[in-house]
């Protein structure tokens, strides 16, 4: 009688469940007609997504078709009817979606990792990854699945996308050591193999990471030595370009909005110990909107001086700094779980 009732009550849940399909619609054409395919490395153990519900009906999130490769390669074809000769891969590292119980209510969550890849010698070339983990309360979204639905596709578009105009890392991976590309790729990498530091600005973190700096700039300081920004070697201030990073004297310092802070290191990798405001500042001082908006200057460079004072005066205010890590393939930050919480 009790398995008979069972039986019944899942068949009860099956037919009330429902599908809320990721549709790949988003246009990722390649206007510079270098892509020749897009191929799907579907790397996760589990291949279900999972269920979340809408007013309390479960709905089974999946793709429209069970052929995930044919998929993704049809999606590709169809936006890019010119194309070139290299050959681009989408890794699916984990997609899963779940309930969350709440008092009142339920939230749904998403967790989702991908990495996209270029082949070039049969070797494999990483160009960006991304890592989502996000909550979807009933009271922000009318329609919980189709706002997370729409997120996993809109994710996947622009991955794809932003993919044609990375350069990538120079390390070369075999498609054997895909699964552990990151440790495999930041182990090469001279920033984190090397004993010390290469003087110099850096304008983005894969030329940091290859340490290998910007000929056109120098660092510029003052009467004292102390470190006001950079400058171009012919004397032009004029930058159209934000800077990562700068080495001097050995020493690594992040460049953020205000400030720039020392890059440490340790069995981890590397950090900046920074507050709130240092790396997403409320933009209400004149001396910051002054240094974003002038000709495309970036801030601590024309207004170096003000900057100094501003930074300054917050470390001094501020007592609340946080270990922010520095993504060794992408030099995203990595803000911890408290990152601007009051304790």
């Amino acid at each position: 009688m009790k398995k008979t009732l069972l039986f019944f009550l899942f068949s009860v849940f099956i037919s009330a469940q429902k599908n809320q399909f990721i549709e790949l619609r988003g246009n990722i054409k390649d206007k510079n007609h270098v892509a020749q395919s897009l191929t799907l490395l579907d790397k996760r153990e589990d291949k279900t997504i999972g269920i979340v519900s809408h007013r309390k009906k479960p709905f089974e999130v999946k793709f429209e078709k069970d052929d995930l490769e044919k998929l993704f390669s049809d999606w590709f074809l169809e936006d890019n009817k010119e194309r070139g000769k290299t050959q681009y891969f989408l890794m699916l590292e984990e997609l899963k979606v779940n309930d969350i119980p709440a008092e009142r209510s339920v939230t749904g969550h998403l967790e989702m990792r991908m990495s996209t890849f270029l082949k070039r010698n049969d070797k494999y070339y990483f160009l960006k990854k991304i890592r989502i983990s996000k909550d979807y309360p009933q009271r922000d979204h009318a329609y919980i699945t189709r706002a997370i639905a729409a997120k996993i596709s809109a994710e996947l578009t622009n991955i794809v996308k932003d993919s044609y105009t990375e350069t990538g890392l120079n390390v070369p991976i075999s498609e054997t050591d895909l699964g552990n590309y990151e440790k495999i790729i930041s182990e090469q990498l001279p920033v984190y193999s090397s004993q010390s530091f290469t003087d110099g600005v850096y304008r983005d973190y894969k030329s940091f990471a290859e340490q290998k700096p910007d000929k056109e700039f120098t660092v510029r300081k003052n009467k004292d030595g102390m470190i006001k920004g950079v400058k171009r070697v012919d004397g032009y201030d004029n930058l159209s370009k934000d800077i990562f990073a700068i080495i001097d004297n050995g020493i690594a310092y992040k460049k953020t909005p205000i400030s720039i802070i020392e890059i440490e290191k340790d069995d981890e990798g590397i950090f900046i110990m920074a507050s709130q405001e240092e790396i997403f500042p409320q933009y209400t001082s004149t001396s910051i909107i002054v240094g974003k908006g002038a000709s495309g200057v970036i801030a601590g460079i024309v207004v170096a001086v003000i900057v100094d004072v501003a930074a300054s005066k917050i470390r001094k205010q501020n007592a609340m700094y946080y270990r922010v890590g520095i993504d060794k393939l992408t030099g995203e930050y990595i803000l911890p779980e408290d990152f601007g919480k009051s304790k």
